[in-house]
């Protein structure tokens, strides 16, 4: 273990920070940028970011910049004295700057601006329309896509799961690749055992690849060290190392909760009950199919393992009106009643189609397909939907020193005690969250920095109605 004394929270080293030209003409930028931000989310398909110069060499003129530069960013979390990270815990890409913004002259002779870059590949996917027929499974489909048409090398996959049915027949309508991508990454699913059905998401990370990872995987990728909301304190951490749990890199430096539910969106947008109704052009009939949030939680362990809503119970309509004594509970009648949220199914309608041999000429419905087209069968889609939806319910945005090992699409322990006296266990939220978002901002000329992570919590560690919290107060006469 090593000593903390030499080192910061947060601090890093730079190997490269360098912009080139179409003229191959390329300049060390490290003593001109005042901040790099780089970001990363399960919800995009490439990293993006942006870089903060003071310049006094006029770089915009004489480098002649028109978006069409490249920038290369390679930068690593400290380590133990005289010990170097990991090579796949560093961060080192390259990417394409395509917007100039924000020029000032705070001073005579520099200018201020920022440059915003993208993957290069984003261009690629912007841009190419393919017009052909894929064959196969839905992974296959997107990495053939992706090596043939977006530029992107086999050994940049980090992670691509095996989807079903593995015989699908597809022909791409002139769509670009950014937009096949979308509809793979929705259609596709891992089996019946899926916790979410067509819960599947692709997306780049910044200290490596590309992945095609379902929420299943995501949710039991447990990154090792705990964050802690705390001060460190020098004694504490001396002897610890700057990356491991209780060291100066797992603190938690602030947080705040911008959201913790929405059921009005919730409901109108499918989080816990929806309908489909499928229609069959071949055999003329119309069959429906409902998605029940609690249903869906009996697959599986998901997060925590409960919905973040009351299931299977009536809604009641409460009033305090004409409430003389606050500690008699009020007159409910059957009028206010209203149906559980996970069986209001007709808060948010889905209408589609199915078709049968697309691509063959059985001329029997009941013969298997050789391949299949477009198929709704079930709930998947209402499923995928309540996800999203889901994800975006319960939301901490959390702000930890900056470190090169962490990626989205990890469970993340957030340590963040009560604020009240009491220090009884929090039985709802076990402090276990899915971190979707990833935002890494660096003041370069101190070589430290911070990352924000917005981190979402999918279920809760217990059922609600089964949590009773006030019951465990202990008499304020016992209270230290």
């Amino acid at each position: 273990m090593s000593t903390q004394g030499n080192f910061k929270a947060g601090e890093f080293s730079i190997e490269s920070l360098a912009i080139v030209n179409q003229e191959n003409e390329s300049v060390d930028v490290t003593d001109l940028a005042i901040g790099v931000r780089l970001y990363e989310s399960i919800y995009n398909k490439f990293n993006t970011g942006l870089i903060t110069m003071m310049d006094g060499l006029n770089l915009l003129s004489n480098y002649r910049f028109t978006g069409q530069e490249y920038i290369r960013i390679s930068i690593a979390q400290k380590e133990g004295l005289g010990q170097e990270p990991e090579k796949k815990f560093t961060i080192d890409k390259t990417f394409r700057i395509y917007k100039v913004e924000d020029v000032k002259r705070p001073k005579e002779a520099a200018q201020l601006y920022k440059l915003r870059f993208c993957d290069p590949r984003m261009f690629f996917c912007r841009k190419k329309r393919l017009s052909k027929m894929f064959r196969g499974s839905y992974e296959t489909i997107l990495q053939q896509a992706l090596i043939e048409d977006a530029k992107v090398k086999p050994q940049e996959f980090d992670w691509f799961e095996e989807t079903e049915p593995k015989n699908i027949q597809f022909i791409c309508p002139n769509w670009t690749v950014s937009k096949l991508i979308d509809y793979v990454v929705n259609e596709a699913n891992i089996g019946e055992s899926a916790e979410w059905k067509n819960g599947m998401f692709f997306f780049q990370t910044l200290n490596g690849g590309f992945r095609f990872s379902s929420i299943d995987t995501m949710l039991k990728r447990e990154f090792p060290v705990p964050f802690s909301y705390r001060p460190r304190s020098g004694e504490e951490t001396e002897l610890l190392d700057l990356n491991a749990a209780g060291g100066l890199n797992s603190m938690i430096k602030n947080f705040y909760i911008p959201q913790q539910f929405d059921t009005l969106r919730g409901t109108a947008k499918g989080a816990y009950s929806s309908m489909q109704k499928t229609y069959d052009p071949i055999r003329k009939q119309e069959v429906d199919f409902v998605y029940d949030l609690e249903e869906t939680f009996k697959r599986g362990k998901h997060l925590s393992g409960h919905p973040l809503i009351r299931t299977g119970e009536y809604e009641k309509s409460l009033t305090t009106e004409n409430q003389v004594d606050p500690f008699v509970s009020p007159q409910v009648t059957e009028v206010d009643i209203d149906f559980p949220p996970n069986e209001s199914y007709d808060s948010n309608v889905r209408y589609d189609f199915t078709s049968s041999h697309l691509f063959d000429n059985e001329d029997t419905l009941g013969n298997d397909e050789v391949f299949q087209g477009y198929k709704s069968v079930d709930n998947a889609r209402l499923e995928r939907r309540a996800l999203m939806e889901t994800l975006q319910q319960h939301k901490i945005v959390v702000t930890i020193p900056m470190r090169t090992d962490i990626t989205v699409g990890n469970v993340i322990q957030l340590e963040i005690p009560a604020p009240e006296v009491s220090n009884k266990e929090d039985k709802l939220n076990d402090g276990r969250y899915l971190i979707t978002d990833l935002s890494l901002s660096l003041n370069i000329p101190k070589n430290e920095g911070e990352m924000y992570l917005e981190c979402v919590k999918e279920s809760y560690a217990s059922k609600v109605s089964e949590v009773k919290p006030l019951q465990e107060v202990e008499p304020a006469d016992k209270v230290d």
